[in-house]
């Protein structure tokens, strides 16, 4: 308790310092801008920053590499699910809203999915758009068995024959 106490006053001692500091420095600094004193910003980016931006545009290549990975086990795992006729085992390692995703999916989205691109898959994991007829990453409840949709057959055309056609006649 007392050494809250005390790091209160610490900080409200600080705070009175650095705003009389300030107060204190406003004539120094009208001065030198009338007389075009002050320093020009840096040229360049400090050592600090540049380092700063290199981790963070290696996160951010790292994270793209991530979901790539993602785009492709599930690309495959639809290819492995419509060869096996069924759901397959999903890959342990993925976030866990796509391994509660997978198993509800249908033989139909599975073939959207298959006929898309990498990019429009991993797009529609990351939720930044839809591909159309597969439904958006959520828990869904496991599809055990995929029954193959029965095909639709049409009837075959009717044709209607003329009677009153003769037969070609071919030259002698």
């Amino acid at each position: 308790m007392l050494k809250s106490i005390v790091s209160a006053i610490g900080a409200a001692l600080r705070a009175v310092f650095a705003l009389a500091g300030g107060v204190l420095s406003v004539p120094g600094r009208l001065a030198a801008a009338l007389f075009g004193g002050g320093s020009a910003p840096p040229a360049e980016d400090t050592p600090a920053v540049q380092d700063l931006v290199a981790r963070l545009a290696a996160a951010d290549a790292e994270e793209q590499d991530n979901w790539k990975r993602i785009a492709d086990a599930i690309w495959h795992w639809c290819v492995e699910s419509l060869i096996a006729d069924g759901p397959v085992a999903v890959p342990s390692w993925l976030p866990r809203p796509v391994k509660a995703w997978l198993p509800g999916l249908t033989a139909n989205e599975a073939e959207t999915i298959v006929s898309a691109e990498k990019q429009a898959i991993q797009a529609h994991v990351r939720g930044l758009y839809g591909l159309p007829g597969v439904r958006k990453v959520q828990a869904l409840a496991p599809v055990k068995e995929w029954a193959p949709e029965p095909a639709q057959r049409q009837p075959a055309p009717v044709f209607a024959v003329d009677a009153t056609c003769e037969a070609a006649r071919r030259p002698a």
